[in-house]
C-alpha cells in the first residue's frame, strides 16, 4: 500500500466505526442493533474500491461492536462487513465498464427502491421508537407514521431516477450496493441463526434491509460531491 492509501484506509476505517456507533436502535431478540454504518461502508467502497472498502468496512464495523459491547458479533462482523465492502467496491468498478446497462437499470432501480422503502418502512418501522447514541449523550423517543415512508420512498425513487438519467452510473452503483447488502443480510441471518435459532434471527432481517436502504440513500448523497472533490485534487 502507498502512504496515501494507508492514510485513507485509516481515516475511512475510523469513519465506519464512528458512523456505526453514532446512532443505534437496540433489537432485543438478537441482542443486535440497527445503525447507520452502511452509509460509510458504501461510501468507502464506491470512493476507494474493493481493497480499502473491505478493510475499512470489516475492521471499522468490528471495532464498533467491541466499543459498544456487542463483542459476540465482532468476529462475524469483521468477515460479513468486510465482504460487503469488497463486493460493493468490486462490482461498482466492474459495472462501470458496461455503461450500456445504465439505461435499462435507470428505469428498474427507482421502482425497486420505492418498493423496498415502502414495504420495509410501513411494515416494520412505523410506531414509537427510541434513538440513542454511544456514548449515551442523548436519547430521543419519536413517532413514525406510514405516510412518512411513502413520501421518503417517492423522493428517493425520483432522486435516484433523475440522477441515473443525468449522471448515468447511479443505477449501477445502486445495484452494487444492493448486492453487497444482500450478502450482509444473509450473513447476519446465518450467524444469528447459529447463535439463537432461525426465528429470532429472522426478526433482524427487515432491520438489516433497512440499514441497506439507508446506506444506499446516504452513500449516494455523499458520493457524488466527494468524488467530484477528489477528481479536482
Amino acid at each position: 500500500m502507498k502512504s496515501r492509501e494507508v492514510a485513507l484506509t485509516s481515516v475511512f476505517t475510523a469513519l465506519v466505526a464512528v458512523t456505526t456507533v453514532m446512532f443505534q436502535v437496540y433489537i432485543p431478540e438478537t441482542k443486535g442493533y440497527f445503525n447507520l454504518g452502511e452509509v460509510a461502508v458504501y461510501l468507502t467502497a464506491l470512493l476507494l474500491g474493493p481493497r480499502v472498502g473491505a478493510f475499512a468496512s470489516g475492521v471499522g464495523s468490528a471495532l464498533a461492536d467491541l466499543i459498544t459491547g456487542y463483542s459476540i458479533y465482532a468476529p462475524a462482523t469483521l468477515v460479513i462487513k468486510g465482504l460487503e465492502g469488497y463486493i460493493v467496491g468490486k462490482l461498482s468498478r466492474s459495472l462501470r465498464k458496461h455503461p450500456y446497462l445504465a439505461k435499462p437499470l435507470s428505469l428498474a432501480v427507482p421502482i425497486l427502491i420505492f418498493i423496498m422503502i415502502t414495504t420495509i418502512g410501513t411494515i416494520f418501522y412505523t410506531g414509537t421508537f427510541e434513538l440513542s447514541s454511544y456514548p449515551p449523550i442523548y436519547s430521543s423517543v419519536f413517532q413514525v407514521e406510514a405516510w412518512m415512508w411513502v413520501t421518503l420512498a417517492a423522493v428517493a425513487a425520483f432522486a435516484i431516477g433523475y440522477e441515473s438519467r443525468h449522471a448515468g452510473k447511479t443505477s449501477l452503483y445502486v445495484i452494487s450496493m444492493i448486492a453487497g447488502g444482500a450478502v450482509m443480510v444473509a450473513g447476519y441471518f446465518l450467524y444469528e441463526s447459529a447463535l439463537y435459532g432461525p426465528a429470532p434471527a429472522a426478526v433482524e432481517v427487515p432491520f438489516n434491509i433497512g440499514q441497506v436502504v439507508v446506506g444506499i440513500i446516504g452513500g449516494l448523497a455523499l458520493y457524488e460531491p466527494l468524488s467530484k472533490i477528489a477528481k479536482e485534487k
